[in-house]
């Protein structure tokens, strides 16, 4: 179960937001008062009126939507609640809660949850000024439905466990025993610094004897990637003592020390972990964790550990963290990215896993700019961005130009499901360029080193045009000596649609809803039959002019002798007639076979899916096949793109 998406209004700086969340990890990254800390904050008053309202029913309404004894969210006598009586929120003065702090605006937290059973819940609180208190109830425009809420939930009265951390560089020299309701609200009001050493004395005497144990097994691979090792003890006693009393020592041959002396590093560290083992978290139906800042006084490589960690803890756990931190970011998946505008009025918000590489400007050639990239400067850091992205990436990708990008970055992710891997791309304007510049590309990226090269982790990625069979796995051969290569069956990465139709005609049919019309799918056959009578023609009249075969076994011949350059021997061992042969019998063979996707390039793409379009007074051009390339699912992935699954 998790909070799957949450609607804020006149919260704050929040005029009207939308957020969709992911079920396990969400960063929130912006500049200062983009709104970061304020979202979190949005979700811990989202909890505190849900806690508040909750209470069983002493009798069942007339209405008849639940019974005596069910939960429900309120009552009459049940709303009203003292400015003092918020804890959760940052709020000096009665009015500091509301949008422009003006007391008349009425504050709307509308989230929705979803089960296991990926059955949706919906739980709206508004929040209005009543004299001198607060106003707290659902919004509810008919009878609220009682019954799924009691079947949605199982953990009753407290099924959603909320817990709020905020930076600790420090505790405090000395700390008393307090109870559990103390230690929540603490941990709500974001002063969790104050009830540290209580929060690891309720662990360190937990009735599960090895909850203790891996919590310090994680602090250890966190902290020390397990080359030290933490030792924590208490011989505090809640009934003889009024002081906690918690020592360290690392490894030992070290000496005990109060654990208020351990760096704040590792102090941060411990007040995260805490949140993951609190026994409390397995007696609710979901956690939400909030994290404010959790990389502040944290090493680069301890916050990578971290968020590594972290990731583990999301079976029933969604986690909710702000930050700024470069570092964080730039290890972080886009699928757990959040970037908050500053000021943003009327807004919806989705992970970058949503968004697409940006179109640069024409004849773009070098390293692709990241998603991150726009986060990044924003935030105020030096924009020498993209050869970082390459060495913290798992794969750089040459491609021909900067669509190709585009479309292999879609399809990587759509094709390899919670992939967390990270890509970088470099546009090389063309194919001739890696003929020519192999070698120096190779002496550049083999001098970048973050684990592996960045030649070591590099692939090549590029169209086969008009290469026949044998000159095509002879190019091949050559290059992937150097690099790991794949070349397109299809003439071009736009043709690869064309090799099985009815994937095709589903593909269109999607693309056509996505746009707004209702195609019919024996429509689209039809039209495509249709296209593929015309096609053969157009392709023969296009290989009958006079210079084209010359034309292109001239090209052919530079490859030949541009890869001889590179190898510094002859490798591919064809003659120019030989060339100019081959590629005759190429073209005539796919013509006769009807294999017309190794010979179409994108503009002949374009002209037959324009066609097919233009029967709903609809249109498509080559700029297209990028949104096109969107609507592909498992059930419209082409065999051809089954390498992308590999890297």
């Amino acid at each position: 179960m998790y909070l799957k998406k949450l609607q804020i209004k006149n919260f704050k700086s929040f005029q009207d937001i939308t957020i969709e969340f992911n079920k396990d990890i969400n960063i929130l990254t912006g500049v200062n008062n983009a709104g970061k800390t304020t979202m979190l904050e949005a979700i811990a008053l989202w909890h505190e009126c849900f806690s508040k309202l909750i209470q069983q029913a002493k009798t069942s309404p007339s209405s008849g939507n639940y019974f005596k004894g069910d939960y429900i969210l309120g009552s009459s006598s049940n709303k009203y609640f003292s400015h003092h009586e918020i804890n959760s929120v940052r709020a000096p003065n009665f009015e500091d809660i509301f949008y422009y702090r003006n007391k008349n605006n009425i504050i709307e937290l509308c989230a929705t949850f979803e089960s296991n059973k990926n059955q949706e819940l919906n739980m709206n609180f508004q929040i209005k000024k009543w004299g001198l208190n607060y106003n707290i109830e659902l919004i509810n425009n008919k009878p609220y439905d009682y019954f799924l809420f009691n079947r949605f939930f199982e953990r009753f009265p407290n099924p959603i466990g909320c817990y709020y951390a905020s930076p600790v560089s420090a505790i405090g020299q000395k700390e008393n025993f307090v109870t559990h309701p103390q230690i929540q609200n603490a941990i709500l009001n974001r002063q969790s610094a104050s009830v540290f050493r209580n929060r690891l004395y309720n662990l360190y005497n937990s009735r599960s004897e090895s909850l203790f144990s891996y919590f310090v097994d994680t602090l250890n691979y966190v902290l020390f990637n397990y080359k030290q090792k933490i030792i924590l003890n208490s011989d505090s006693h809640h009934y003889k003592t009024v002081d906690v009393i918690f020592n360290f020592k690392i490894g030992e041959k070290d000496t005990e020390k109060d654990i208020s002396l351990l760096g704040s590093g590792a102090l941060q560290v411990m007040e995260i972990l805490l949140n993951f083992y609190y026994p409390d978290n397995e007696q609710k139906d979901c956690n939400l964790i909030l994290l404010d800042e959790p990389d502040s006084h944290i090493h680069r490589d301890i916050q990578k550990r971290l968020l590594q960690t972290i990731t583990k803890f999301t079976g029933n756990t969604q986690i909710f963290l702000s930050t700024h931190n470069e570092a964080l970011i730039r290890s972080a998946s886009l699928a757990h990215l959040f970037h908050l505008e500053a000021k943003s009025v009327n807004t919806s918000y989705r992970s970058l896993e949503h968004q697409n590489l940006k179109k640069q400007y024409p004849h773009f050639k070098g390293m692709y700019p990241a998603l991150t990239n726009p986060i990044i400067s924003s935030l105020g850091y030096s924009n020498g961005l993209d050869f970082i992205n390459a060495i913290e990436s798992d794969y750089v990708i040459f491609v021909e130009g900067e669509d190709d990008a585009r479309v292999i970055d879609i399809l990587l992710r759509e094709g390899q499901i919670n992939n967390c891997k990270r890509y970088s791309y470099w546009v090389l304007n063309g194919i001739t360029h890696i003929f020519k510049e192999i070698n120096h590309y190779e002496t550049v990226f083999s001098s970048i080193k973050n684990e592996k090269t960045l030649w070591e982790k590099s692939v090549l990625i590029f169209d086969r045009d008009y290469l026949d069979d044998l000159l095509l796995n002879k190019v091949y051969e050559r290059l992937n000596k150097k690099i790991n290569t794949h070349i397109f069956k299809s003439y071009t990465l736009e043709s690869v649609i064309f090799t099985d139709r009815d994937k095709l005609q589903l593909l269109i049919s999607k693309w056509l809803k996505i746009n707004g019309f209702q195609p019919d799918l024996n429509k689209i056959k039809h039209e495509l039959e249709e296209q593929y009578k015309l096609i053969k023609s157009d392709l023969e009249n296009e290989y009958l002019k006079g210079n084209f075969y010359k034309d292109t076994a001239y090209r052919h011949s530079n490859y030949r002798d541009e890869l001889d350059k590179v190898f510094t021997e002859k490798g591919i061992n064809i003659s120019d007639i030989a060339l100019m042969d081959n590629l005759r019998k190429h073209i005539e063979d796919c013509l006769s076979k009807g294999e017309y996707y190794k010979l179409m390039d994108k503009n002949n793409v374009a002209t037959i899916i324009n066609n097919i379009a233009k029967v709903y007074n609809f249109s498509y051009e080559t700029k297209d096949f990028v949104s096109l390339i969107q609507c592909v699912d498992k059930s419209t992935w082409f065999d051809e793109w089954n390498f992308l699954l590999s890297i």
